[in-house]
């Protein structure tokens, strides 16, 4: 049967479909064959065996965080990115799936099994473990107590003052509040994360004397000092734009930290840019502007699937890390850049999958254009998360079957229902009744799952926006200089050690070593992150890629003509 043909047929079954009950096709037409996996297996053993170490000093260091992002988070971002193309999915790689050195991190806090993003990024940018909920301090300070919070000792410094001090550029750029827990985590000295702005601080015995975090970016070092300063929080900043946001930490005191921010620039005699919109950051002449700061929302940037991608709107964080990475590498000294994927997390926290998981493409994207712009031999790129989420990749869904889709019952469930194949064991989206009989739960039958609002089934009940994270390791992808040091199960803090001892900044500034850059290092990595899958025919995959993209073209069509 040709490829059309199969199209044609498919077409046909898909009038009765679901966006839920689509079944992608493999790209590899092989793969039933013995020799396609030994002829991978023998690939991948070539691969490893050629694997390169990089001795060097790292001039430039990139963390990425994906917020939330764990193992199975990360599976089904794979899987999903996969089914976008019109491809099965699990065959596929996201871009940091291609990187050589890899590790898994303990995410616990000191005083958690399950961890927050306070304590974990605490971890990660200074090497040093917290307690949950607290951010830039040691052990020896509790949650909510300032007082301990402002003693010296208990104070730590992190990769982003390491980096100043070694007089490299720096920035951050969240599609959170940039006084959220991760970027709060680089510069802010706090014994809450919810200490964001003045008004929530009243609410608290003692906290007066301490300082609110978003004054600590604009007002304290290191955070006054980074160059480039991008994701959302105007409310924090007091600068809000939209009077019918939800209000979660409106200022009290008066200050616009943001004109703050401006005039002591021009104190400084340094040119700023201000912008808001993908117009106002496109605008910017990079090249001759000192400081950048970019609030796109007034609490978070917004979703993925929700920006307004016109010029009047929002930045994708792939365009917002460009225009970093431009600036930044002015200095002839490096520079440290913080890229965080925050919605990942809203989105789960929300139970919505297909809302964090649009977030984890986006931000791929974003991890591409970084790796097209920097030289590899001299910059350490990082891939982690600081938590997991408490999402399941369950039931035995077909291959190739929607990754927001529905398993069809089996033999295995009692009840005789469908299931998504993505649930949570607890969250916003716990749905079961009683009939006076039994326990019963909702009937997925003809439900759009893949909508971006839908929330799968949960098994404990939490208040809206309020599902856990997970316990378990988080994983570290990287590659360039002493990017081997990731190599088993390491602490969290591993992460900040590696940065530090690959640039020779912190308490690794004295750290000579034999140099070694193989004369062929990291030549395909650029090609092989970008999926040009050396086991697989390009003519079988484009031709098996073109059915799974006309099967995505029909089924809306069908879809348009049904609702009609």
């Amino acid at each position: 049967m040709t490829s059309l043909s199969t199209v044609v047929l498919l077409a046909t079954v898909l009038a009765g479909w679901t966006n839920a009950e689509i079944v992608y096709p493999s790209p590899n037409v092989g793969e039933n064959d013995s020799e396609f996996w030994l002829e991978l297996g023998r690939k991948e053993i070539e691969e490893a065996l050629q694997q390169p170490k990089l001795t060097n000093v790292a001039k430039n260091v990139i963390l990425f965080l994906g917020d939330g992002m764990g193992i199975t988070v990360n599976t089904a971002g794979r899987i999903l990115k996969g089914q976008k193309k019109g491809n099965s999915g699990e065959e596929g790689y996201l871009v940091w799936e291609r990187f050589p050195n890899i590790g898994l991190m303990k995410t616990y806090n000191l005083d958690k099994q399950v961890p927050d993003s306070a304590g974990t990024a605490t971890a990660y940018l200074s090497g040093v473990k917290a307690n949950f909920y607290t951010l830039g301090v040691n052990g020896k300070v509790k949650l909510d107590d300032c007082k301990a919070s402002l003693e010296s000792d208990n104070r730590v410094k992190t990769v982003l003052d390491w980096a100043q001090d070694a007089d490299k550029d720096t920035g951050v750029v969240t599609t959170a509040q940039v006084s959220h827990a991760t970027p709060g985590g680089l510069y802010a000295k706090s014994a809450s994360r919810k200490w964001q702005c003045d008004t929530i601080m009243k609410k608290y015995e003692g906290a007066s004397a301490c300082k609110d975090i978003a004054r600590q970016l604009v007002e304290d070092e290191p955070g006054r000092n980074m160059k480039v300063i991008i994701g959302g929080g105007r409310q924090e900043m007091g600068n809000p734009k939209n009077d019918g946001e939800k209000k979660k930490c409106s200022r009290s005191d008066g200050r616009n930290l943001v004109k703050k921010w401006q005039q002591d620039r021009e104190a400084e005699g340094k040119t700023n840019a201000y912008v808001t919109t993908t117009r106002e950051l496109r605008d910017i002449d990079v090249n001759n502007t000192d400081y950048i700061m970019g609030l796109f929302g007034d609490l978070h940037v917004p979703y993925e699937v929700d920006r307004n991608e016109s010029l009047d709107g929002t930045p994708h964080i792939r365009e917002m890390v460009e225009v970093a990475i431009k600036r930044l590498q002015r200095n002839d000294k490096g520079f440290f850049l913080l890229v965080e994927g925050g919605r990942i997390d809203h989105g789960l926290h929300y139970g919505m999958p297909k809302r964090a998981l649009e977030e984890l493409v986006a931000f791929e994207e974003a991890v591409e254009r970084a790796l097209e712009m920097v030289n590899l031999r001299e910059t350490l790129v990082i891939v982690t998360a600081d938590h997991s989420h408490v999402m399941t990749i369950n039931g035995y869904p077909k291959r190739g079957n929607n990754i927001l889709g529905i398993v069809e019952t089996s033999d295995d469930v009692s009840d005789g229902l469908p299931f998504t194949t993505l649930m949570f064991t607890n969250g916003h989206g716990y749905n079961f009744t009683w009939d006076g009989h039994g326990v019963t739960r909702r009937n997925l039958t003809g439900i759009d799952t893949s909508h971006k609002d839908f929330e799968p089934l949960a098994a404990v009940p939490t208040f809206e926006g309020s599902e856990t994270h997970g316990g378990e390791d988080v994983a570290a992808y990287a590659l360039g200089p002493m990017a081997h040091l990731f190599h088993r199960v390491h602490e969290q803090t591993h992460v900040a050690h590696v940065m530090g001892y690959a640039a020779c900044i912190g308490p690794y500034e004295d750290c000579g070593r034999p140099v070694n850059i193989p004369a062929n290092v990291y030549e395909t990595v650029k090609g092989q992150v970008r999926e040009k899958h050396f086991w697989t025919s390009s003519a079988a995959t484009n031709g098996a890629s073109l059915v799974g993209m006309l099967l995505l073209v029909l089924f809306q069509v069908v879809r348009t003509a049904s609702n009609c």
